[in-house]
């Protein structure tokens, strides 16, 4: 039996708990800065010390403090100084000048070019204005070349110098007496007007050959159209293009006449727009 009766032992073996005298708890304010000034404590917190913090300014939210480094500035670029002098306005009279300026340029230029221009680019002359009515029956291009459609000196001609574009058509025309013509028109484009020239000069001599007109080669439906045999032959040169012409008429002699010669010397004015007509 315990000699403390009425204190039974504790299932542990401890003894009982017994009044003890406990001193107050003392907390360590070492680690407190002294440079923030502890306020009084209120009643409601007698335990627990309140800290107030000297006033700081605000950051805005969520941006970085600013942080200053040598040599850096964040202030904005100066703008550019203004021009020196003062701003001239273009007055009417001004813009007008400058058009003229323009116009008498663009003037200077087309008269240059139109001297310097190759040769092969002269425009061919307008629609000519002719005489007779002129029926278009038939034409081609001579895809095989002039060699190929010329005899005796002018073919040896073609065989050094080839001509760059060939057409042979035949036209139709009344005379005012009511006589039917058939009229050859056949135009050679050389590659210069000196060649071009040459081959005039040998097509006006007799026994130097001929180029074969559409007849000749008999053609569809040139069969019963009459033989082209020279009465009314003429030929002419217009810068690079050679045009050779022969009349005769339907149904009666084609012996010299002048009427047909004049019929062959008008046709020669086809020559030009036949060679650029559309292929």
């Amino acid at each position: 039996m315990s000699d403390r009766q009425g204190v039974p032992e504790d299932v542990t073996g401890s003894q009982g708990n017994e009044q003890r005298e406990t001193a107050p708890l003392r907390r360590d304010n070492s680690y407190i800065r002294q440079d923030r000034p502890v306020a009084t404590p209120t009643p409601d917190h007698a335990t627990r010390p309140v800290i107030t913090h000297s006033p700081t300014p605000q950051q805005p939210p969520h941006q970085a403090p600013q942080q200053s480094y040598p040599g850096t500035s964040r202030q904005p670029v100066p703008p550019p100084p203004p021009p020196q002098g003062p701003q001239k306005r273009v007055t009417p009279m001004g813009w007008a000048l400058r058009g003229l300026v323009l116009v008498l340029v663009a003037v200077v230029s087309g008269l240059i070019w139109s001297a310097i221009k190759p040769d092969d680019e002269v425009a061919a002359p307008a629609p000519p204005q002719l005489r007779y009515d002129f029926t278009l029956v038939r034409k081609e291009e001579a895809f095989q070349g002039c060699k190929g459609v010329s005899t005796d000196d002018i073919q040896k001609y073609f065989a050094k110098q080839e001509c760059d574009h060939l057409t042979r058509a035949l036209y139709t025309t009344t005379l005012p007496d009511g006589r039917r013509v058939l009229t050859s028109v056949i135009t050679v484009l050389m590659p210069t007007p000196q060649v071009a020239s040459q081959l005039n000069e040998l097509t006006t001599k007799d026994g130097t050959g001929n180029i074969r007109d559409l007849v000749d080669d008999e053609r569809d439906g040139t069969k019963d159209m009459p033989d082209l045999d020279d009465a009314a032959y003429a030929s002419g040169r217009q810068d690079r293009l050679v045009v050779i012409g022969d009349s005769a008429f339907f149904g009666k002699s084609s012996k010299k006449d002048p009427a047909l010669s004049d019929v062959t010397n008008e046709a020669l004015k086809l020559g030009w727009p036949q060679d650029q007509a559309p292929k």
